[in-house]
């Protein structure tokens, strides 16, 4: 069934459009708005509000008392296994304390004790306890708190169920290195399946991560990449992508998709039990830190675990702590565990390693800075150099929360300079053909592209399985491009799109990287090179890169 529509929408103008709601997206708001009170901003997502990999964070914020701050940079630069930018990580750890404060007055609250003190939990690859939260849904907690504040602004317009598409660009003549400057996008009205066209004097890339690239992922549906997408098309460079992280113990269960078993019940105790004989095998991988080595050490002993036995899991053994203590602990993970039957009390938990965290992503400073002028990037979407090669746990949410802040400061000079637009813009204004069997087709490529990523570039990689997997993806590449110049635009086919090229980004950047570091493990290069180097792309150096 074919017809012909046209999905030309409205005209929209803003002083800054955010594309994405998660922690760094509205920390970047509020700040903006308190900074300029009367910017009018456009908050661009799609699904719902609160649909970001944040929301799904349970185990909490890392931040360090003053007198522990030099040993979370050093457990952060540990982490990072060589490849950490030390002055970005200074930088945002430094703004711990502040984040906790700036957090607490934006409504979220933190877990005390008796004497109301704040409590900070423990997790892998962290020396001290730092880790402030919310029971075990500090992420919901966050983004509940900052969006209330958020929806109160009369400065802010929501746009719900929209997904942008791509950024729109014009020649900066005097940008350095010939990158362009952005000044909008065009977004996607997923339910009237028109295509609007957003124009702005500074546009925020906040969409977050790339986990459903992978099988197996702790992410929501919205994290394809979007963002990193874009902003390579547009000509940023972008960086670090074959260190995607693999967070150990996603819950493995037929009925439950992307729920994540907390680090922190690793943290308090849990153990990992082989399902055939109840052994206890991380003494085999990382004997001083045991179930609390770094998640890329985890990761690949439960993936090898899990290789060499009858089993598709291992399971996590918490039995011996308290009930009223683990009820009290992890309330989310306790109820969602009963649903099924599953007692965390007395019952041992399956689970699998799955995508969890995409290391790399748009090159930025720690502003969210990027390389096309009036575009910014900002958390899992950035790449800071302050994750390295691996990310230090619960990392991630300050991170969010200090660029956000920081790019609303560093944006004020973009909003004071009127946007001039050297040639008119046009709207969106293809004919379309809606293909009904194509739509569905679309689907298929989606389930073969993520079960083939987690076979051939997912947690332990070859050169021949990359390369193979190079040509898959190139090969599927091919028929979406023709797909998106022919048929109608869906998100389905734009999520197709960017997942796609994140691939071939993460595929390229891991056959580039002939040795193993933090989150990348070549199975044939077991080794660290001793002069290992940042891995920065930009889309002409693909003639440069490695080919199938």
């Amino acid at each position: 069934m074919q017809n012909m529509i046209s999905q030309r929408g409205q005209r929209y103008q803003f002083d800054a459009i955010v594309i994405g709601s998660g922690i760094a997206g509205l920390s970047y708001i509020l700040e903006l708005v308190k900074l300029h009170p009367k910017t009018q901003i456009a908050l661009l997502t799609k699904g719902q509000l609160n649909q970001s990999n944040s929301y799904y964070a349970q185990g909490g914020i890392a931040a360090a008392v003053p007198e522990d701050i030099k040993q979370h940079i050093s457990d952060t630069l540990a982490a990072g296994d060589g490849l950490c930018d030390q002055q970005a990580v200074t930088a945002i750890l430094e703004q711990g304390p502040a984040s906790i404060d700036y957090l607490n007055k934006q409504g979220v609250v933190f877990d005390r004790d008796k004497e109301n003190n704040l409590l900070r939990g423990i997790e892998a690859g962290h020396a001290l306890r730092r880790i402030y939260r919310v029971g075990d849904h500090t992420g919901a907690a966050i983004i509940d708190a900052l969006l209330a504040q958020v929806k109160q602004l009369s400065q802010v317009t929501l746009f719900e169920c929209h997904s942008a598409i791509n950024l729109i660009t014009q020649a900066a003549p005097h940008q350095p290195g010939n990158f362009p400057e952005v000044v909008g996008a065009y977004v996607l009205a997923e339910q009237l399946g028109i295509i609007h066209t957003f124009l702005a004097k500074v546009a925020v890339l906040a969409t977050g991560g790339a986990g459903k690239v992978y099988r197996y992922t702790s992410n929501p549906n919205v994290a394809t990449g979007d963002g990193v997408a874009m902003a390579y098309r547009a000509g940023a460079r972008v960086g670090g992508l074959e260190f995607y992280q693999f967070h150990p113990t996603l819950f493995y269960h037929p009925k439950i998709n992307s729920f994540l078993i907390s680090e922190a019940l690793r943290g308090e105790g849990a153990y990992l039990r082989l399902p055939e004989t109840g052994e206890r095998f991380m003494q085999r991988y990382a004997p001083a830190a045991m179930e609390l080595a770094t998640r890329d050490v985890v990761a690949r002993a439960i993936f090898s675990e899990i290789e060499q036995s009858n089993y598709d899991y291992v399971y996590l053994d918490i039995r011996h702590l308290d009930k009223h203590f683990l009820q009290h602990r992890f309330p989310m993970i306790y109820r969602t565990l009963m649903e099924v039957g599953l007692d965390l009390s007395c019952d041992m938990i399956p689970v699998v390693p799955a995508a969890h965290y995409m290391g790399g992503g748009v090159l930025t400073d720690v502003a969210g800075k990027t390389d096309l002028k009036r575009l910014f990037a900002i958390g899992e979407t950035a790449f800071t150099g302050l994750h390295g090669a691996n990310r230090l746990a619960s990392n991630s949410l300050l991170e969010g929360t200090v660029m956000g802040r920081h790019a609303a400061r560093q944006s004020s000079e973009a909003l004071a300079k009127p946007l001039q637009l050297q040639r008119q813009v046009s709207d969106w204004d293809s004919a379309s053909v809606v293909d009904l069997r194509r739509a569905s087709q679309i689907n298929v490529h989606w389930r073969g592209l993520r079960g083939e990523m987690s076979s051939y570039a997912g947690i332990i990689r070859t050169e021949a399985g990359l390369r193979d997997q190079l040509k898959l993806v190139l090969a599927r590449r091919d028929m979406i491009e023709e797909y998106y110049w022919k048929y109608a635009i869906t998100r389905d086919l734009i999520e197709l799109r960017n997942i796609i090229l994140i691939a071939e980004l993460i595929v390229r950047s891991a056959l580039n990287r002939r040795e193993s570091r933090g989150g990348h493990y070549r199975e044939d290069f077991k080794r660290k090179l001793s002069n290992a180097q940042e891995s920065i792309v930009r889309a002409n150096d693909f003639s440069r890169m490695e080919t199938p």
